[in-house]
C-alpha cells in the first residue's frame, strides 16, 4: 500500500491507540502532524516517530474542544507542509462514571472532547483539502460502544454513536471533492492505561471467552486499518464502519 509523503495529522495521538495508529504510517514513511492538549507528550510523540521512519513531524498543541485553537493547528500544518492528505479523529476520553451519578458538566465534557471536536477538525481540515482539490481522507476512530454500551459509558456511547453518523454526513458532503470518510470501530485494546487490567487473571480469561480470536488487540492493529483506509487502494470505499475487535462483537449479537 502506497501512503510514502502522505501529510498525517492524528488527534490525541501522543499515546495509546492514537500513537500505535501514527506508528503503523510512520513505518511507511509518510509526515506526522501529532495533535494533543500536552505539548511535551505530543513532542515526545513526534520524536519517537523519526525514529521509526517518519519523514518528517510537527507537535501541535490543541483542544479540539475550541474552535480556534483547531483553526490555529490546520494553519500550522498548511505553512510548514503546505497541504494535508489525511485526518485521523481519534482523540477521545470516557469518564466511566454511572449515567445516575453523572453531572451534566461530565456529558457535556464527554460530547465536547469526543464529538464536536471531530466536527471541528474535519469540517475546517476538509475546507484547506477542498482548496487544494486533490482529495483526502478522513479516519474517524469510534467504538464498539456505538452499538453497545453499559450504564457507566452512557456519555462516551452516546458520543460514539453520534461521530459515526458525524462520519457518514461527511461522506455524503465531501465525496464529490474526492474526500473520502470512515470509521474504525475497536474492540479491547491494550494500552498503557488499560495494561494493568486486561493483565489480571480475570479479564485475562475474560478474553479468551470473548474475543474469537483469542487475544486483546494493539493500537497497531488499529494502526494498520487506518493506513489501508488511508491508501490508493481504499479510493472508494467511504461511509463506512470497520470493526476492529477480533470478532467481539460478532458474539454480542
Amino acid at each position: 500500500m502506497k501512503i510514502k509523503n502522505q501529510i498525517v495529522i492524528v488527534t490525541g495521538g501522543s499515546q495509546g491507540i492514537g500513537f500505535g495508529i501514527a506508528k503503523c504510517f510512520a513505518k511507511r514513511q509518510a509526515t506526522l502532524v501529532i495533535v494533543d492538549v500536552d505539548l511535551e507528550k505530543a513532542s515526545q510523540a513526534a520524536q519517537k516517530l523519526l525514529r521509526l521512519g517518519a519523514v518528517d513531524t510537527l507537535a501541535v498543541r490543541c483542544d479540539i474542544t475550541k474552535r480556534d485553537e483547531v483553526v490555529a493547528m490546520a494553519a500550522a500544518v498548511m505553512k510548514k507542509f503546505r497541504r494535508i492528505d489525511v485526518l485521523v479523529n481519534n482523540a477521545g476520553i470516557c469518564p466511566f462514571i454511572e449515567v445516575m451519578e453523572m453531572k451534566p458538566e461530565i456529558w457535556q465534557r464527554t460530547i465536547d472532547v469526543n464529538l464536536t471536536g471531530a466536527f471541528h477538525c474535519t469540517q475546517i481540515v476538509a475546507t484547506e483539502m477542498i482548496k487544494m482539490g486533490k482529495g483526502g481522507r478522513m479516519i474517524f476512530i469510534t467504538s464498539l460502544a456505538e452499538n453497545v454500551t453499559s450504564s457507566g459509558q452512557v456519555d462516551y456511547g452516546a458520543s460514539k454513536a453520534g461521530l459515526r453518523m458525524t462520519m457518514v454526513g461527511f461522506c455524503t458532503a465531501l465525496g464529490q471533492y474526492g474526500i473520502t470518510c470512515n470509521a474504525i470501530a475497536p474492540g479491547m485494546i491494550m494500552t498503557p492505561m488499560t495494561e494493568h487490567h486486561w493483565k489480571q487473571p480475570g479479564p485475562a480469561a475474560e478474553i479468551k471467552s470473548r474475543v474469537p480470536v483469542g487475544r486483546i488487540g494493539t493500537p497497531e492493529d488499529i494502526g494498520h486499518a487506518a493506513v489501508f483506509l488511508a491508501s490508493p487502494e481504499a479510493e472508494y470505499i467511504s461511509g463506512i464502519t470497520v470493526r476492529v475487535d477480533g470478532g467481539h462483537q460478532a458474539r454480542c449479537v
